[in-house]
């Protein structure tokens, strides 16, 4: 169906049915690790709504929903400054905030947002992301809590991930092999 979008050479890295199945394992967890416990779900945008959307549906929390905006990727395939484009105004004071990302590439976006909920006063912060990539550049001081996928050193794109700001939509994580 994407076929006339989709770059010349791109290959499945992830299937729909894996992560709709992964997906489900991670709302189990956090329905449990949060039932009774007031939630602030934190998105953040634009690469985690598609997740999160996704994700918020099978959690059955007394949760908030809202979301930040903080990015250090742009329309580059590398992650430079952090620009903060939107912060929410939910009350987190008092509340468990579930900060849900795409990626955790080098953690420098989800160790930024952690620390700005937690002097908003939230009782408690974990990250929930879809994709934890494996490489050999330095990670921030921060990890992800939950983890949905681990995957190999690609550029990746699709379901929430860009390629130059375009092809959030496909169902499916996507990768340009190496040229041989």
């Amino acid at each position: 169906m994407y076929q006339n979008i989709l770059p010349k050479g791109a290959k499945v890295l992830v299937d729909s049915e894996t992560i709709a199945q992964t997906t489900q394992s991670l709302a189990t967890q956090i329905n449990q690790d949060y039932h009774d416990k007031p939630v602030v779900f934190l998105t953040i945008m634009n690469g985690g709504m598609i997740f999160a959307a996704d994700l918020s549906k099978k959690l059955n929390l007394d949760m908030e929903m809202d979301y930040l905006q903080l990015s250090r990727y742009g329309s580059s395939q590398t992650g430079g400054e952090l620009i903060w484009k939107y912060q929410p105004e939910t009350v987190m004071k008092g509340c468990h905030v579930i900060l849900c990302d795409d990626i955790y590439d080098q953690g420098h976006t989800l160790e930024a947002a952690h620390a700005w909920c937690k002097k908003q006063g939230a009782l408690s912060v974990k990250s929930v992301v879809l994709v934890h990539k494996k490489h050999q550049r330095p990670y921030a001081d921060y990890k992800a809590d939950y983890i949905a996928l681990t995957v190999e050193d690609h550029f990746i794109f699709g379901y929430g991930m860009d390629l130059e700001e375009k092809l959030r939509q496909l169902p499916e994580i996507y990768y340009m092999p190496p040229e041989s």
